[in-house]
Parts: structure tokens; sequence; C-alpha cells
């Protein structure tokens, strides 16, 4: 008796090794972007490791320490902060709500 492999196994495997490779790209590859009109500044926080703010329950490194000095709590602002595969999320871009003026700028 011959030992063929089934061509259904070799499409199986074809299709598995496609749905991984996406997987990976999209888990670890490709950064997410969330742009934020009147967010609210819930929180500000430090540590050794950084500056955060919590806008909408999610906690956002603020990579400049002088920008984190002049946001303040309970304030809208406009957002736009990005992050990719397992990193914690960091600001990109922050400008006070309905003003054309940012308030620190990106980076």
């Amino acid at each position: 008796m011959l030992n063929k492999a089934h061509p259904f196994n070799w499409i199986a495997t074809i299709i598995l090794i496609i749905a991984v490779c996406i997987w990976l790209y999209m888990s670890f590859g490709y950064i997410y972007e969330e742009h934020l009109t009147e967010a609210t500044l819930e929180e500000k926080s430090h540590d050794d490791n950084g500056y955060y703010v919590t806008i909408d329950g999610e906690e956002i490194v603020v990579e400049d320490e002088s920008l984190w000095m002049v946001l303040e709590e309970d304030e809208d602002y406009e957002v736009t902060y990005e992050w990719y595969g397992q990193k914690q999320p960091y600001m990109v871009d922050i400008n006070q709500a309905h003003d054309d003026d940012s308030v620190g700028g990106g980076h």
C-alpha cells in the first residue's frame, strides 16, 4: 500500500500556516492607533519607569516629562496614542479639545 499524503492535508496545513502568519503580524508587527476627541484626563501618575496619564480607563505613557507636567486632570483633550503587540500605549499627540494650538505637541 502506498503512503500518499492526501491533498486536503496539504491545503489545511497551508491555510493554518497563513493564519498563524497573519495573527503574528497583527499581534506583534502592526501598529494600532486610537484618536479620541473630548477625552477627559482622569489621572496623572509617575514612577521610576516613566510618566502616565489615564484617559477613558486606558493608561497611556507620556514620553515627555514637560508635556506631562502641563496636562491637568479633569480637563478635556484631543488625544492620539499608539501601541503594538503587548506594549503599553504611548501618546503621539495631544491638544486641548476645541483648540487648534497644541498643548505640548507630539513627538
